[in-house]
């Protein structure tokens, strides 16, 4: 029967696979990475590997959540910033959100045929967790914005659907090749910039 692992190991060997974990699937995806190779990185059995983690998805989860937690905490430090009007500093905070995503190899993921894989094998609350918590960090931007002087006029909800919106754009821009988007795109970031601030009123349902 194999040794226990001490807590100092339990700990380090967790951490090894955190690491590794971000290596392997920010250079991979989630497909393509197995457990024996992660089990491999972190100098344990394959079989040790489902004392840390259920799966490899549920290391991807925790992985991408600490991501999303450093990714928050930018954009919050972003509203922080002054500038001339209202419009200009959103304008800049959403901006910055969407080429902060686009940096960060990870969140790409969710952009990916990859992102089914997770839907399909990760357990339902665990998806309802982290489905929950976008939402409240969604509502944490909007109160952080509004005590900052950015009186946004929308809800969560609505601001959540634009925040996709622009991914999905910024996802597909250079399908069309490099740099023929930037301009519309900007004019989108612009209009949903006063949308969001009520500087021009929605369309009636």
């Amino acid at each position: 029967m194999p040794k226990p692992f001490s807590e100092q190991e339990k700990q380090m060997i967790q951490q090894r696979l955190l690491e590794k974990g971000h290596e392997f699937f920010c250079k991979h995806g989630l497909k393509k990475v197995n457990v024996e190779e992660l089990a491999k990185a972190a100098n344990i059995s394959k079989g040790a590997f489902y004392q840390f983690f259920e799966s490899k998805e549920a290391l991807f989860m925790d992985i991408v959540e600490e991501t999303e937690k450093r990714y928050r905490s930018q954009l919050l430090k972003e509203i922080e910033l002054p500038g001339p009007t209202p419009h200009a500093r959103l304008y800049s905070v959403m901006k910055k959100s969407l080429s902060l995503w686009q940096e960060i190899p990870l969140l790409q993921f969710f952009a990916s045929s990859d992102y089914d894989l997770l839907l399909r094998r990760m357990p339902a609350d665990r998806l309802q967790s982290h489905f929950a918590s976008d939402q409240l960090f969604i509502e944490q931007f909007i109160a952080h914005c509004r005590a900052a002087g950015i009186p946004l006029k929308v809800d969560a909800g609505r601001f959540m659907n634009l925040l996709y919106t622009l991914l999905l754009v910024v996802m597909h821009r250079n399908d069309f090749g490099e740099g023929v988007l930037d301009e519309t795109f900007d004019l989108l970031l612009e209009m949903i910039t006063a949308y969001c601030l009520g500087e021009i009123p929605a369309l009636p349902v």
